[in-house]
């Protein structure tokens, strides 16, 4: 399976595709983040204010953002490439620490000296098991120009050896306009699908990817439209196909599941999947997940409704889970209904 030309297939068993997989590479683009949960036991007031106070039993840190995503693809087998930027900073020492824990390439990972690398703090009551307060550390302003050519000449340098590209924007600075377009740009001549999280409102931005991955309300901004039933979804969904270019959306709606829309025939094909979530506990990093999971399998030949029925029993796995999980080949198997399934 090279990385420019994949098999394409209809019908794919689960354990089939989970065995594809491990051979693909994939390259992520995107805002770097360390999550950080600070954990403890709340049993009184402060008498300084009316706050609770939380006495701090353990600290836990995970890779968040676009390190998140590929935390999710390297559960899954992948070899992932990372794109990004960190500050001279000690959260910038540990988020390059952890991908190298994690097995990523991290060449494309720039350090500027200009930004704080982007930290999310969570102060979560065990007793409740939710999060009471969250505080972040970061700047949001674009990534200097020179930069820039640096992240977009590595990604040029390794796109040969990829099978798909995921640009997963936070806004945090990473993804500019130039640094995405670009980005399609390397995708297109190379013949591999580029998937895009969207976070920004300017819809232009995300012109010619091949997969536009947002959840209902991103597609509400990105569209302008206000979305309050089916018929303003799909109208919306329709309005960014042909104003963007894009071949296909993945709008995630929360609990109702996930709506694929994709070109077909001159027309717009519309597919509904309900949630496969059977308790929701914490939907942070879900997106994430989803993306991943979409990516993988249509970068392994699944198809686009295949892959989003794939990235919907995800999600539910990883939202009955605390904090940005993962989700692995054998809740994948388990969840689908077992490996004979085909999608």
């Amino acid at each position: 399976m090279s990385a420019g030309n994949l098999e394409t297939v209809t019908s794919v068993p689960v354990k089939e595709l989970l065995r594809r997989f491990t051979g693909l590479r994939i390259g992520v683009v995107g805002d770097l983040m360390l999550d950080e949960y600070l954990l403890g036991h709340i049993h009184r007031i402060s008498p300084e204010a009316p706050t609770p106070i939380l006495n701090l039993t353990r600290r836990e840190v995970t890779l968040g953002g676009t390190g998140n995503v590929a935390r999710n693809l390297r559960a899954l087998g992948a070899s992932v490439f990372v794109f990004g930027a960190v500050g001279h900073d000690a959260t910038g020492d540990r988020i390059l620490e952890m991908l190298d824990e994690l097995g990523a390439d991290r060449e494309g990972v720039k350090r500027d000296a200009s930004r704080p690398s982007t930290r999310k703090t969570r102060l979560v009551s065990l007793e409740h098991g939710q999060q009471v307060f969250r505080f972040d550390e970061e700047s949001a302003h674009a990534l200097p120009e020179k930069f820039e050519s640096e992240l977009l000449h590595t990604l040029e340098a390794k796109s040969s050896e990829l099978h798909a590209v995921i640009c997963s924007d936070y806004l945090k600075g990473v993804l500019t306009k130039r640094v995405f377009r670009s980005t399609s740009e390397i995708a297109q001549r190379r013949g591999v699908p580029l998937i895009a999280a969207p976070k920004d409102a300017d819809a232009h931005k995300y012109e010619r990817a091949t997969v536009l991955v947002p959840n209902s309300k991103e597609l509400a901004q990105l569209s302008r439209m206000t979305i309050d039933g089916n018929e303003s979804l799909s109208a919306a969904a329709r309005k960014l196909l042909e104003e963007l270019q894009v071949s296909s959306l993945l709008v995630t709606r929360g609990a109702e599941g996930m709506s694929l829309f994709e070109k077909a025939s001159g027309s717009v094909r519309r597919v509904d999947i309900p949630t496969a979530a059977r308790a929701v506990y914490d939907v942070t990093g879900a997106g994430d997940t989803v993306v991943s999971l979409f990516a993988l399998g249509v970068a392994a030949g699944a198809g686009y409704e295949a892959s989003a029925r794939l990235a919907n029993v995800a999600a539910g796995i990883v939202v009955s889970k605390r904090g940005t999980a993962c989700v692995s080949p054998e809740e994948l198997l388990s969840h689908a209904e077992g490996s004979s399934r085909a999608l």
